[in-house]
């Protein structure tokens, strides 16, 4: 009696459990992707700021040397240093000054176009460091 030979056979299940497995991987990597809804950003918006400001805003000027200027003032100049403690004590008098009528201090930046931007970034730092968050930036 002659032996029936069965021919190599291949079992899916094993390849569709790893399938399976693929698209979950793929699923789950994919959401972990950081959306950009969920960075904290706020634009500005005119109605909403201005609406709530009573004091004037104090302008702060960033000259194309680097020096700041503040009501036609130089305050500081030396473009090695990162700390602005002229410029922060100015920050601070008018930061007590809105406090004490009530209302958010706005500060305006009016960067030189050709001013480092690192100066800028100063400004800024100066700014977060004295608690004041209502800023607007203009390039002249």
């Amino acid at each position: 009696m002659p032996i029936e030979e069965k021919g190599p056979s291949l079992s899916m299940s094993p390849m569709l459990d790893v399938a399976f497995l693929l698209l979950i991987f793929f699923v789950i990597s994919a959401s972990q992707r950081p959306i950009e809804a969920d960075i904290s950003l706020a634009l500005p918006c005119m109605h909403h700021h201005r609406a709530n400001i009573s004091v004037c805003p104090m302008a702060i000027r960033i000259q194309a040397d680097g020096s700041i200027l503040s009501d036609g003032r130089t305050l500081d100049t030396d473009i090695t240093r990162r700390d602005l403690p002229l410029l922060e004590d100015k920050l601070k008098q008018y930061k007590s000054a809105a406090d004490l009528l009530s209302t958010e201090p706005y500060i305006l930046i009016y960067a030189n176009d050709d001013a480092q931007w690192q100066r800028s970034m100063d400004v800024l730092n100066s700014l977060a460091k004295v608690g004041i968050r209502n800023i607007g930036i203009a390039g002249n």
